[in-house]
This record gives C-alpha cells, structure tokens and sequence, in this order.
C-alpha cells in the first residue's frame, strides 16, 4: 500500500555553528555515499505555457509523471482524478485563476534554478541514507499548490510547494495575513530542513506513550534531531525557527524555562490547551511572558534528546525514532539546565 503524507507548515549552508546549544555534533564523512537526486520542476511544465494547450497537453503530462500527477492533481490542488472527462477544464481553470498566474510568476523568478538546492537537499540525503543505508532516495518534484502545504511526502517522492519559500517580505504573505512568526519559516533555506523533518514525520509516524507536555516536547524534539543530523552544520535559527534574538533568549532562559515549568507542575499535564501554549506555533510562549519567542519548550525538548543520546552513545538514530517513552528519555538523559 503506498504511503502518502502532507506535511503542513512551511539549505544553503550559511553557517559552520554545529547544531544544538551545548551539545556539539560530530558529523560523518559521507562523501563516499552514493546518492543521486532526481529533480523535476513540475510547476514549470505545468504552468509556463499556453493555458488553452492544457486539455491538448493532459495525455502528455500523465505519461510523464503518471501517479505524481494523479496525487498532485487530487491531494494537493483537489481538482479531481486525472482519469475525469472534465479533468482538462479543472485544470486548466487553476492554471488561468488570475492569483495562481501571480504566484507563478513570482516562483518562476525565484525558482527556475534550484541548483543550490539540490546541492544541499543531496547531501542531506547522503547523511539520511548514512544513518539508514538500506533507505531509497526519493524522486524531488516542485509544484505550486495554491498554499495548500509546505511539502508532500509520498513512497516514491517528496514534493516542494514553491510558493510557501517566497521570502519572509514577500506580499503574497501579507495579503494572506500571514503573521510575522510564521513567516521568518517561508525562506528558502528553510527546504531543506523542512524535506527531511518531513521524512522525519513520515518514515516515524508512531506518537508517544504519553500524552502530556513532556513528551510532546519530546517528540519534537526527535524530529529535530533527526533534522539536525542530516542537516549537521545548519544555522540553527533554521533548525529551530528561530530569529538570532529567539535563539539567543532560549539559551540564555533555559533554567528559567524549565524552573518555570516545574513550579507550575505542567511538566506531566496532559491538558492540550496547556500543551499547545507550550509547543504550538505562537508569536511567543504563554508561560514564559512577551519576550520569549512561541514553541520555546520545543527547544528544551530538544536539548533533553541530545543529552539522552549523549548518555547513551551506544543508542543509533533508529533507536530514538523509535523510542515512545518520553519519560523514559527524559529520565536516561539526565537533563539539567
């Protein structure tokens, strides 16, 4: 049965900062891991044409990209299955709906060479298949969904929703009243950090034993250490979606992060109103006032899963994907701010 998964939210390697706050990383020599990453500019083919030549065209898009387009067409954009008589009209009335042509011509411009990308999303996937050796590389598409989603995740292939990495000042964000938070994620840095934390989601869907703020912490901050090892001298504001202040605050605040935390006993509260105050997407973190940028407990979640495979070096990155127990993980990582 294949495997589909669409990653909501939204690398150039701009930094030699290894990742992590106190924990430093040794990266691998991966230069003699063979991967090779086929790319297709989907959004390209699609959209950089005659419009009217699409119904024409459809024959010839199906025998190139064969399912891609079927999950494209009714996953991403939900336009209907390829196989329907009134296929070429949908699609050709995404193509011309007027915003679409403005986003195209935006992505086209930001978009046309993804060169750079490629470069960095190749050797990510050199780590990634390091640590995994018997994993398949998948295809790379790049399509425009109409911000439907960050990237999709299938078996054979991940795909790259363009508009969504427009730059953080791009008007396209405002007109959609995307907050500010939000945005300093929509770079194009951001591609390849989010591609692997979507492997990340999709190759390690399992949720944890517990349902409380520990181990939601925990949780993410699984997913961004598998991020950060393939990605091992990534900047970390792209690590952690972070300005350079955010970060620097969530360093300087650790203690009084957990101190906080402890003192309100929600260490192991399992309200999802008090979890989301802790970890979900927030122009700052409830508990620890204006100041503190949101999700900064999914630092700390993240500083407790290097110190537990800091404890345990015998441990791989398989093994952490698949440990549930994020009690279990907090208490062997012998966490201290």
């Amino acid at each position: 049965m294949r495997k589909n998964f669409v990653f909501q939210g939204l690398v150039l390697l701009l930094s030699i900062s290894l990742i992590g706050s106190c924990n430093r990383v040794s990266a691998p020599d991966v230069s003699k891991v063979d991967v090779t990453v086929h790319s297709h500019l989907f959004f390209m083919d699609v959209f950089d044409s005659n419009s009217k030549e699409i119904g024409a065209r459809v024959e010839s898009l199906k025998e190139k990209y064969g399912l891609y387009l079927e999950a494209y067409s009714q996953r991403m954009i939900q336009i209907g299955s390829v196989e329907d008589p009134s296929y070429p009209q949908h699609l050709q009335s995404f193509i011309e709906y007027e915003a679409n042509q403005d986003v195209f011509a935006k992505s086209k411009e930001e978009f046309a060479q993804v060169d750079d990308i490629m470069s960095d999303m190749a050797q990510a996937f050199r780590y990634y298949k390091y640590y995994f050796p018997k994993t398949t590389i998948p295809e790379v598409y790049f399509h425009i969904s109409g911000f439907n989603q960050s990237i999709a995740v299938d078996s054979a292939w991940i795909s790259i929703s363009v508009e969504k990495y427009l730059g953080e000042d791009c008007e396209f964000y405002e007109w959609l009243a995307i907050p500010a938070y939000l945005r300093k994620r929509m770079v194009r840095q951001k591609i390849v950090p989010d591609v692997m934390k979507a492997m990340a989601m999709t190759n390690f869907p399992g949720g944890m034993k517990n349902e409380d703020v520990l181990s939601n912490m925990i949780q993410k901050g699984k997913e961004l250490y598998f991020t950060g090892l393939t990605n091992p001298y990534l900047n970390k504001k792209y690590l952690f979606d972070l300005s350079e202040q955010e970060l620097e605050w969530c360093e300087k605040n650790e203690a009084f992060i957990w101190a906080t935390m402890v003192e309100r006993k929600h260490v192991y509260n399992n309200d999802r109103m008090v979890i989301q105050k802790y970890t979900g997407d927030s122009p700052f973190t409830y508990y620890f006032g204006q100041d503190s940028p949101g999700r900064a407990a999914v630092y700390l979640g993240y500083q407790i899963v290097a110190a537990y495979m800091k404890q345990h070096p015998e441990l791989s990155i398989l093994d952490l994907m698949h440990e549930s127990d994020g009690h279990l993980i907090f208490r062997e990582s012998r966490y201290r701010p």
